[in-house]
């Protein structure tokens, strides 16, 4: 799934969830590298009741972990490697509804940045 997202992003500079996550679910949570299974279990709570079972011991300094929830009856525990797109958040977890998970590539602005991507979260429409 990761290569998929980074592929999306290479190509068209949107990231569309839906289109990468080719199974149910209704919400994304985005855990930044170092996230330990504790603070995802907490924060899931009971959207996943077998988190402490399930989820990994914690995120890599290389990846993210992306939980997507299905109605808040099971959770799949995806890494995405960084390699593939930095999901940018002010927080440690960004947590989005299926409809609201399409992202944009941010231009890069420095070249010490290579060809690393950056990934906002898409500004929704307003009426």
């Amino acid at each position: 799934m990761s290569d998929h997202i980074g592929a999306q992003a290479r190509s068209t500079g949107v990231v569309d969830m839906t289109q990468a996550a080719d199974f149910a679910w209704t919400q994304l949570r985005v855990y930044t590298p170092y996230t330990s299974r504790e603070k995802v279990c907490k924060d899931l709570g009971g959207l996943a009741p077998d988190c402490l079972k399930d989820a990994p011991p914690s995120v890599p300094e290389g990846k993210y972990l992306l939980v997507f929830i299905n109605e808040g009856k099971e959770a799949q525990y995806v890494f995405h490697s960084r390699r593939n797109g930095n999901f940018q958040t002010s927080t440690g977890v960004l947590v989005l509804q299926r409809d609201a998970a399409v992202f944009e590539v941010l231009p890069t602005k420095s070249p010490h940045q290579g060809d690393a991507i950056y990934l906002q979260v898409r500004a929704q429409a307003r009426p």
